[in-house]
């Protein structure tokens, strides 16, 4: 009972206080098969109390590489009479990744708040607890940073030594408020995130945290990256094993597609790729799709991949 209880509470200050949802506006809450449906009755409780009209819609769920970044027709065309968009798909990243939704983003029709792969203690614990209007007020400051960089570097106690160029590439701000049309915002949340120029990403990547669609893994799996390329994965574990076969097997997965920079103080070390890349001091690195960052590689997958270290890993933002 306190679960829901719980859930009820945490419903309420997405819609009421991080989406500020007003009276009269529409909401459409995207799961799929897999989707606890507590966490969509409850956030459709909290719309309605808000004066606001909701509609549900429930998608298949999809493995990695099949559609896995894709939504069906119907629910793209919902996307248009939507002020407001929920994604909860549990199996994939279907309702944040796909075309029709970044589409309508960029234009500032809707607004929107990522749910994806995350469960009912995504929402109850660790990041979910955060202080959101100081944490956005810190991921804008660091976005202002940011944005006057012309290259990115990273480096890791555990052996990642990677360079990519970032100038004139937007960066996203997703910290736990998108209440204007045209920002986004995931939950729980804490990260500031940037495409790299396309192509221009180099060197040796160590991934010692969760991986999306694989999980935590016992040893790291280091990743050898040219031209914006992964062109070699290395390691003898089941976490190896299977992004080698991903990479092999999805179109454009070996594609460097995001970097991101975790801020939330809150946030878990438990083994969720969603709850640690939002960590403070930990970075993620991305693989597949960049068509929502502003690129032009299209791949079914978007694959985070967190790096955990004991000090921010970003060396520097150079010029």
């Amino acid at each position: 009972m306190s679960l829901i209880i719980d859930a009820s509470v945490q419903a309420r200050r997405i819609i009421e206080k991080l989406l500020a949802v007003k009276p009269g506006e529409e909401v459409i809450i995207v799961c799929d098969t897999a989707t606890d449906m507590r966490m969509a009755y409850a956030l459709a409780a909290a719309v309605q109390a808000a004066g606001a009209e909701f509609t549900i819609c429930i998608t298949p769920s999809r493995n990695p590489g099949d559609r896995s970044t894709n939504v069906n027709k119907v629910i793209e065309a919902a996307y248009h009479g939507a002020d407001v968009s929920i994604g909860l798909t549990r199996s994939s990243g279907a309702a944040i990744y796909n075309r029709a939704l970044w589409e309508r983003l960029k234009a500032k029709r809707i607004r929107h708040c990522s749910m994806v792969m995350r469960d009912m203690d995504n929402w109850i614990k660790g990041g979910a607890l955060a202080d959101y209007e100081a944490l956005f007020a810190e991921g804008e400051r660091l976005a202002e940073i940011w944005r006057q960089g012309k290259t990115i570097e990273i480096t890791t106690p555990a052996g990642t030594e990677f360079r990519a160029s970032i100038a004139g590439e937007v960066v996203f701000v997703e910290c736990g408020k998108a209440h204007l049309p045209g920002m986004q915002m995931a939950f729980s949340d804490g990260e500031v995130s940037q495409m790299p120029n396309e192509g221009t990403a180099h060197g040796r990547l160590v991934i010692d945290g969760p991986i999306c669609y694989i999980g935590s893994h016992a040893e790291p799996v280091t990743l050898e990256v040219a031209n914006g390329r992964v062109v070699k994965c290395y390691g003898e574990g089941p976490a190896a094993r299977r992004l080698r076969q991903i990479l092999e097997e999805v179109e454009n997965a070996d594609n460097i597609a995001e970097i991101g920079i975790g801020l939330n103080p809150m946030s878990l070390r438990n083994g969720d790729f969603e709850e640690e890349k939002k960590a403070r001091g930990n970075v993620h690195v991305a693989l597949g799709s960049n068509l929502t960052y502003g690129g032009t590689v299209y791949s079914p997958v978007h694959i985070d991949m967190v790096e955990t270290v004991a000090k921010p890993p970003v060396q520097k933002l150079a010029d």
